[in-house]
Order: structure tokens, then sequence, then C-alpha cells
């Protein structure tokens, strides 16, 4: 069963921050450790909310378990309560504080080991789109997949990091698996550590975005109750943050399952082999079956929920294998 972490009482992070619209974060301690709480986001502002906030805790708790499970270097992240909301705590991977023993002693500027800094794919792909600006129009945020293959396969410094594209395709693939619809330039990218002068890809981080987390439980519950609807949202009510570009400058986001079983990009069938190597349903089916229904008065995770997110897996896990099956690379 997973533990629910109660962080009611941690101490702010002084002078740590955290950027991103998926929801109010904040920093807290726990001894030299720092830990990104994030809330669950208002809907007040969506048309026609069915709920009045998301379940993104959930979401991103299960989404990096799930990335987890698979292999991947992925960030720590523990689900629990504060403020009266479920949220998701994500251990900060840049940052830890210095000794607590001197850091009453010292200016909010030295509290800190700074030694580490993410490069986003974002920043990256700032600089890639500035080597030849007649041919790309582009920015470090465009979402378009040439543009970002062409990023990943020409920028230097990403050249110099081992596994960049296997670590795309592999997101590409898990992302689909979970619906994580906002793998942004921003949500991936290179850790360099000034300490030990290394440059790594980051963990995987930032998953808050999958399994329809606008959804009421009884949206759930409906679908559950219509094989032909889950399919749909299985399969086809999945969308990614890349985007086709066609010779008009017209974009369209891309469907991944129905991309998976077209393309013939041989790097895309690798991952969708290397998912089907690893993924374990029993373990993922336990890490779902895991989260407690409620805490003290807070609901945290109903059966009708955890039902709706495996069948969606199963579903999704079929269309998988089937892709596979059908490749003719």
């Amino acid at each position: 069963m997973t533990t629910i972490r109660d962080f009611s009482n941690h101490e702010i992070a002084e002078g740590v921050t955290y950027e991103g619209n998926a929801g109010s974060k904040e920093a807290v301690l726990d001894g030299q450790d720092i830990w990104m709480i994030k809330y669950p986001k208002t809907t007040r502002d969506m048309i026609n909310p069915q709920i009045s906030y998301t379940t993104s805790p959930i979401s991103e708790y299960i989404g990096s378990k799930i990335y987890e499970s698979l292999g991947h270097p992925t960030h720590e992240t523990v689900l629990g309560v504060r403020k009266g909301k479920v949220v998701v705590g994500c251990k900060d991977f840049l940052l830890q504080r210095h000794d607590a023993t001197t850091h009453g002693h010292l200016p909010l500027e030295f509290q800190y080991n700074r030694n580490k800094r993410l490069m986003s794919f974002h920043s990256l792909k700032n600089k890639f789109m500035s080597t030849d600006i007649e041919e790309y129009s582009g920015t470090g945020a465009g979402t378009i997949l040439s543009e970002v293959l062409d990023t990943i396969s020409k920028e230097p410094m990403l050249l110099n990091v081992a596994g960049v594209s296997e670590r795309f395709w592999d997101m590409f693939v898990v992302d689909a698996f979970i619906g994580n619809n906002d793998r942004n330039n921003g949500n991936w990218g290179l850790v360099f550590d000034h300490g030990a002068n290394t440059i790594a890809l980051a963990p995987v981080y930032d998953n808050g975005n999958a399994f329809f987390n606008k959804r009421s439980v009884l949206q759930m519950e409906k679908r559950l109750h219509s094989p032909k609807d889950m399919l749909v949202d299985a399969v086809s009510n999945v969308s990614c943050i890349y985007k086709y570009s066609d010779m008009g400058g017209h974009s369209d986001h891309i469907k991944p399952f129905a991309f998976m079983t077209e393309t013939k990009i041989k790097d895309c069938h690798e991952a969708i082999a290397r998912f089907l190597s690893t993924v374990d349903m029993a373990h993922i089916t336990g890490i779902i079956d895991g989260v407690p229904q409620y805490w003290e008065l807070l609901t945290v995770m109903p059966d009708t929920q955890k039902a709706f997110y495996k069948k969606l897996l199963e579903l999704r896990l079929d269309k998988l294998q089937a892709i596979a099956a059908g490749y003719k690379g």
C-alpha cells in the first residue's frame, strides 16, 4: 500500500521557486532534501468543468512510477497531503540544502548547493534554431516533429550525450501509454553538474498531464460501461505535444498511436520493442491498486478511477502489441 506523506508541517525552502502552468507549486525542506509540492490545478477557468480540481497529483505519481518500473531514470515522487489537498511531492534532483548546522548563518543565496543546472530541450533547441535562421523559423518552444528530430540529430551538445534519441522515442511511447499530452520542450533535457564537470540526461519528470486528469469519476464510470468509448479514450483521444507541419505552414497535433502504426522510423519501433520487453502489467496494476481510496477525510483515488486507469492501460498495451506485430521494418 502506498504511504501518504503528511507535508503539512514542512518548512518552506525560502528562495526556491518553480515555473510551469499545471498548478501551484512550492518548495519545502526535509533535512537537506528539497521537495517540490505540486497542488492540483483549479478548473474554475475551464469550459464546463466536471470537477473543481484536476487529479494531476495522482497522474504525476502513477505516471512517474510507471516510468520507473520500465527502468527509466525518473524523479522521486510521493503522494502526500498539504493545506487540505492531495498533493504530489517531487524530490528536487538539482538542489540540496547545505548542512543544517550552518544553514541559519548563511545568506539566502548560499543556503543551497547549486552545482547542478538543468538545460531544458527548449533552451538547446533555441540555440540550434539560431544556426541557420534562413532554414529554421521556429523557436525553442516549437514542437514541429521535424525540427525536434533535427535538433536531436545535429545540436552539438546533444550529440555529446549518449542516449538522447533513445530517450526521446522512449518518452514518446511511454507518454502515449500513460496518455501524457504535455511533454513540452521544457519537460525534458540535460543536467550539467558543475562540481563533477559532467553532462547527462535529466531523469524523466513532469508527468502530471496523464490519465485525463480533468475527468470526473462519473465520466470515468460512464466510459467503463461502454467498450466503444473506452477504446476511443485509450487510442483515438490520445494526442501529444508534437505536431506535423505541411507546406502551407499549418500544423496539427500528432495522434501517437496512429503515428506509430504508420511510421517507418526505425528508432520509434525500437522504442516500442524496448517498452514491450520491459512492461510488467502486474506490477503496474499493483502501483495503481496500492494507492489508498482515502486518507483520513480526504478522497485520494476511488476504485472507479483505478478501474478506469487499468482499462486504459490494458487497451493501449494491446494496441502497442498490434503495432509491433504489424511492423515490417
